[in-house]
């Protein structure tokens, strides 16, 4: 409770919000040249239909205004994804995601109190763990959408009866959940530019995980029965609710970094 106590003075102290900001107007930016990137990726796997899945599916998690604005521009950009230049495309695609990375790599070297690496250390490193953070998640996501039909479906592909299924309804959620609390946990491990032990960055990762589900579903509920964006901004209203929900998940992992960073220094000043 005392390093949750400091983590909260220090997420003030350390103008987390404003990086939360940020990296919500970045995530923004980055969001849809990475969708390209992920066109182009499933396009040359045969794997558009599942790209399409994830994007119906993940209406249950992301509120309705900002998954109809997610849906418009796959739309848009799909159209425009059988140019010659697609390759091309989807490599400035990922170095522009990678952009937010490297914001997030900042924001975690802040909480910790050290120096960012050096340019030619981030620059390709926030591009690897760009991609590492795309199969991760994406990964994470098939878990959590994955229903039993289509768990059924596989389990006859690969012979391993209807029980499958009914076990895999039951499963799914945590496995995801306990895949997103590695993805959280490998941010923090590899994002601060220090020598920190991996056992750390458990606190953060399992708080920051369990909030964001709880905060994801919450907020959720809140734009569809109570908030009145449409009335306020109009046409703008899909693009403020993505933002702000990118703002609340960005702040969020920073809050766990935070935690993290208290527990490190915690075991420092015991060791």
């Amino acid at each position: 409770m005392r390093s949750l106590g400091r983590s909260i003075k220090k997420f003030s102290a350390d103008d987390m919000l404003v990086y939360a900001a940020a990296l919500s107007y970045q995530l923004f930016f980055s969001l849809f040249p990475f969708v390209i990137f992920l066109l182009a990726l499933l396009g040359v796997l045969n794997l558009t239909s599942f790209f399409d899945w994830l994007i119906k599916q993940s209406q249950t998690v992301l509120p309705g205004q900002a998954s109809g604005l997610v849906e418009n521009v796959v739309s848009q950009i799909r159209g425009q994804a059988a140019s010659a230049a697609l390759s091309l495309g989807a490599v400035l695609a990922l170095w522009s995601a990678s952009s937010a990375v490297r914001l997030a790599m900042h924001a975690l070297n802040v909480a910790y109190g050290v120096g960012d690496r050096a340019a030619w250390k981030k620059f390709p490193l926030s591009v690897l763990y760009t991609v590492l953070l795309a199969v991760l998640l994406i990964a994470a996501a098939a878990m959590m959408l994955i229903g039993p039909q289509l768990a059924g479906w596989i389990a006859q592909q690969v012979g391993l009866g209807s029980a499958f299924a009914t076990v895999w309804t039951w499963a799914r959620i945590p496995v995801a959940v306990v895949l997103l609390v590695m993805v959280a946990a490998l941010v923090y491990y590899l994002f601060p530019n220090t020598g920190q032990p991996f056992r750390v960055v458990t606190p953060g990762a399992v708080l920051a995980v369990t909030v964001w589900v709880l905060a994801s579903l919450g907020f959720s509920w809140y734009v569809s029965n109570f908030a009145s964006y449409n009335a306020t901004y109009g046409a703008l209203a899909a693009v403020i609710v993505l933002l702000f929900y990118f703002f609340i998940s960005a702040a969020i992992l920073l809050f766990g970094a935070e935690l993290n960073a208290e527990v490190y220094r915690q075991a420092a000043e015991e060791a």
